[in-house]
């Protein structure tokens, strides 16, 4: 079981590399204990991903107890494909033993990304316009870089091997929207 300290040094690490500081690194426990302790940032984010949901439509008083469970399912198999995916791209990288700090400090960041998303959002519903627009755009791009900078200093990879990576997660988490979309309609 995780901690809370456990849980703030996490976030405080993610929060240090959002700031473009290196040594938010210090921050993560690095070990395999620490690797499956950072899964909890799914679970303190979980929240924030329903609301988002509920937010862009693709959940409203019609959702079936089928479709929240195919959510909920492609939530965790969300969380869980891109670490596998990366056990061999890392491998090939030759950065195996930076695996473990690029996926705690990868799942951490998490908090940090869905902490800019929720406020722009809800903006968005409550006042949307041209500028709301490019609020969102904008922060999407920072985030893009911040996950790229996150590759960066956990691998310890050139900036355009962590784009490379950046762009992997997103086509896989594309990939895994696509399928679960096509799940809830039949």
């Amino acid at each position: 079981m995780i901690t809370a300290g456990e849980m703030m040094a996490g976030i405080t690490g993610a929060f240090r590399l959002a700031r473009r500081d290196p040594g938010g690194m210090v921050w993560f426990d690095a070990t395999p204990r620490g690797f499956w302790n950072s899964f909890w940032a799914a679970v303190l984010v979980a929240p924030t991903f329903l609301i988002l949901d509920v937010l862009s439509g693709s959940l409203n008083d019609e959702t079936t107890t089928r479709q929240m469970a195919i959510k909920l399912i492609g939530y965790v198999i969300d969380w869980t494909a891109f670490p596998v995916l990366m056990i061999a791209v890392v491998d090939s990288l030759g950065k195996w033993p930076n695996y473990i700090r690029y996926i705690v400090a990868y799942n951490w960041a998490a908090v940090v990304q869905m902490a800019v998303l929720l406020p722009i959002a809800l903006l968005a519903v409550a006042a949307p316009s041209p500028a709301t627009l490019l609020l969102a755009q904008t922060a999407t791009i920072v985030l893009l870089v911040y996950r790229a900078y996150v590759a960066h200093v956990a691998l310890a990879v050139g900036f355009g091997t962590a784009a490379g990576i950046v762009l992997l997660d997103i086509l896989l988490a594309g990939f895994l929207r696509v399928v679960s979309d096509q799940l809830m309609r039949v």
